[in-house]
């Protein structure tokens, strides 16, 4: 008993160091690109009510979920074949960079076809003006970002992920005062385009320092390569994964716009800000896991680095949820209320079920890249397929049964928490078992 008990404590120990390092700057960089947005939508809710704020919060998840579909998600292939093939035939630079390129082209492309759907339900009298130009702004923003994940994956490959950390936190200060001078000066309207504005500027940013890395370190791309071997039927399903992840989220709003109004859509939004924090704490631990995987994988040390890697990362996020909920559970209304104004205070009990949920699945924040980093990216669509299923049927039901958009809220926030720890009591009964079955090959 007491040398389990030493085993664990020896386990829940933070990394230091290096990996400290680079997990504080992606931990800031990930909470920045939570709080700052959140601070614009106060902002937002403030000047404009709960009605207009809807309207641009349901805007801005329509245009995610258009993306969400479109988006190959070219970034986890780019991570998991580039190694292999630098590796294989020393051209890993070049299947980078055509994979970015795609990238961004299919962003493009993308937003194209999006702004002109936006013009043809405008000239067909289906969106008014103002209606419109939300959606089109939404549109070039989630567009612009479109190459964000591949050019993030050229820093994990060079290991440099605290320079990308460094890079996001800047340019989420940058669309912050952008998007916040915006809505001072001229509205709702303004306060988009300055979010456009920005998402332009560190797409620019973040591919011209992402692709010079890249090459200085693997060398430059003159070579024409061919497909890795197994390569398209592996984004084919990691691109449904992401996008059915996407879509239980972005989606969620989007729904929730069709069933209760702005109203429903604003208290979900704002209630689930403090989840959002907790997650992109979460984040970078997976983020950090991603490339130890594959690189003790390839290199054929077996599944125990893995594993142990893994149970360490559970023990020291149960702790650090345990400890967030208890911070949480007598300030959320408070701080809520303080923020938003009074008449939202009573949202806090939403909020902090929603954020036990979120605590709770950061527990196995993993789960999102192991079946990746072992080339089974069937695992995971399965997975957010039946959890995506779930929650939007949570939403439905929530909102069938239910006499207002409160009461749907809540009654979504309890059935989200069901549905995280059902999860996260799957993944770690099927851990061993995973691992096992999903020693690395290259298909």
């Amino acid at each position: 008993m007491v040398n389990t008990l030493g085993r664990a404590v020896h386990r829940m120990r933070p990394p230091g160091g290096r990996h400290l390092r680079t997990f504080t700057s992606l931990a800031a960089a990930g909470l920045g690109e939570a709080v700052l947005p959140t601070l614009s939508l106060i902002a937002l809710v403030r000047l404009t009510g709960t009605e207009t704020s809807g309207q641009v919060i349901f805007a801005q998840s329509v245009a995610t979920v258009w993306f969400l579909l479109c988006d190959p998600c070219l970034e986890n292939a780019a991570q998991r074949f580039v190694p292999i093939e630098q590796q294989r035939s020393g051209r890993g630079s070049s299947l980078f960079m055509r994979l970015i390129r795609w990238d961004v082209a299919i962003g493009v492309a993308a937003a194209c076809v999006g702004l002109l759907a936006v013009l043809t339900a405008r000239l067909l009298g289906s969106l008014p003006d103002e209606f419109a130009f939300m959606f089109a702004l939404a549109i070039i923003t989630r567009g612009a970002m479109a190459s964000y994940g591949t050019a993030g994956a050229a820093f994990a490959l060079t290991d440099r992920l605290r320079a990308l950390g460094v890079l996001r936190m800047r340019c989420a200060l940058l669309s912050f005062g952008l998007s916040l001078g915006g809505l001072f000066l001229g509205g709702p309207l303004l306060y988009l385009a300055g979010q456009a504005a920005g998402a332009l500027v560190m797409a620019v940013v973040s591919y011209l320092l992402a692709t010079r890395g890249l090459l200085a370190e693997l060398g430059p791309a003159v070579h024409r390569v061919r497909m890795p071997s197994g390569m398209i039927a592996f984004t084919v399903k990691t691109s449904m994964g992401t996008s059915v992840a996407g879509i239980s989220d972005s989606g969620i709003l989007t729904l929730a716009g069709l069933l209760g109004g702005p109203t429903l859509v604003t208290i979900l939004k704002i209630a689930s800000a403090p989840g959002r924090f907790y997650a992109n704490l979460a984040v970078p631990v997976a983020a950090m896991l991603y490339p130890r995987i594959i690189r003790a994988t390839t290199a054929g040390a077996g599944t125990a680095p893995v594993r142990r890697d893994i149970v360490r990362t559970i023990l020291l996020l149960t702790v650090a949820g345990a400890a967030t909920l208890t911070v949480a559970l007598p300030t959320t209304d408070t701080v809520i209320g303080m923020a938003y104004g009074p008449q939202y205070a009573h949202i806090g009990v939403v909020a902090v079920v929603l954020l036990g949920g979120a605590c709770v699945k950061g527990s196995v924040c993993w789960s999102n890249v192991l079946p990746l980093a072992l080339g089974k990216p069937g695992w995971r669509l399965a997975y957010l397929s039946a959890e995506g299923a779930m929650l939007l049927g949570m939403l439905l039901a929530a909102s069938w049964t239910t006499s207002g958009p409160f009461q749907a809220s809540l009654c979504f926030a309890w059935g989200t928490l069901a549905v995280a720890a059902l999860g996260t009591g799957f993944w770690i009964a099927s851990l061993r078992r995973i691992t096992d079955l999903g020693r690395p090959d290259r298909t």
